[in-house]
């Protein structure tokens, strides 16, 4: 029995020897790196109005989501209007004018043809007369000329006047919500009276993230960044390097780069800061 039991653990401890040795542990890959990051809106804008009114009407307040093109403010202004009217009527008087000169104008042209026919005949009528009438057609022709050109002048003021009442209108340049608002019925308004209202993009935000300069060449345009926000904690998002601004801040040696973050939900504003996991720099291969 003793020498069954010694073959038995000469057996066994041969196996363990044989069986091949443990893989090594690859090493870890290089952490990210977590960066600060802080949401900007897309696209933001403090609207003025560009002539001077008074304020009519606000459709929107603050917290308001609108579409481009939509009116957010009307404006009045009393003196645009009269003037739009006294340049109509000062049109109207110049085309008034260039009828009658047009009337003339045939009428003298068919006393030259009825001259001239008379002249026909010897002795019926003395030639300086033809020469008069003729003096006259071209006189009430370079009167029409001027005419037309006093007209185009009147009716470009008009359109002018014109595209000047389309500024008492305010209207939305892109699709955004209104954070701020100035703007009240019966308040002045123009360049010189300050923002009535601000808009922004919320449906798509910047992500500004200062990155080391170290790291500032790991990751290529396009390339995808998870974050995480304090507002929403275990959930991570996403966004795309999209700007690098390719000039280093001299006091931080940092890189300004900008991720586009999709926010069709909302659940992201300016003014949040973010954790960026930023992937860090991988070394370069050893030469053999």
């Amino acid at each position: 029995m003793k020498r069954l039991s010694l073959c038995g653990l000469l057996i066994g401890h041969f196996a363990l020897w044989a069986q091949p040795a443990p893989a090594p542990a690859k090493p870890a890959g290089p952490a990210a790196l977590k960066l600060p990051g802080e949401f900007l809106p897309f696209e933001a804008v403090d609207l003025v109005a560009r002539v001077p009114g008074f304020v009519e009407t606000v459709t929107v307040d603050r917290g308001s989501a609108v579409k481009q093109g939509a009116v957010l403010v009307t404006l009045s202004a009393p003196e645009l209007r009269a003037q739009h009217a006294e340049a109509q009527s000062k049109v109207e008087a110049i085309r008034a004018q260039r009828a009658e000169a047009e009337a003339k104008l045939i009428a003298a042209q068919s006393t030259v043809e009825r001259l001239k026919a008379a002249a026909a005949t010897p002795g019926a009528i003395a030639a300086h007369e033809v020469v008069l009438a003729e003096k006259a057609v071209d006189a009430l022709a370079a009167q029409i000329t001027a005419i037309n050109k006093a007209v185009t002048a009147a009716e470009a003021q008009v359109a002018t006047i014109a595209e000047m009442e389309k500024l008492l209108t305010v209207r939305a340049p892109f699709d955004g919500v209104v954070v701020e608002r100035k703007a009240h019925p019966g308040s002045l308004a123009g360049p010189a009276a300050g923002w009535l209202l601000r808009l922004e993009q919320l449906s798509r935000l910047r992500l500004v993230v200062a990155v080391p300069e170290s790291h500032a060449a790991a990751i290529p345009l396009g390339a995808k960044v998870t974050f995480t926000v304090a507002a929403f904690p275990g959930e991570t998002f996403t966004g795309s390097v999209a700007r690098v601004a390719r000039v280093m801040d001299v006091k931080t040696r940092t890189m300004p780069v900008e991720l586009d973050v999709a926010n069709g939900r909302g659940k992201l504003a300016p003014g949040m800061y973010a954790e960026v996991a930023w992937p860090a720099k991988k070394d370069a291969p050893k030469q053999k």
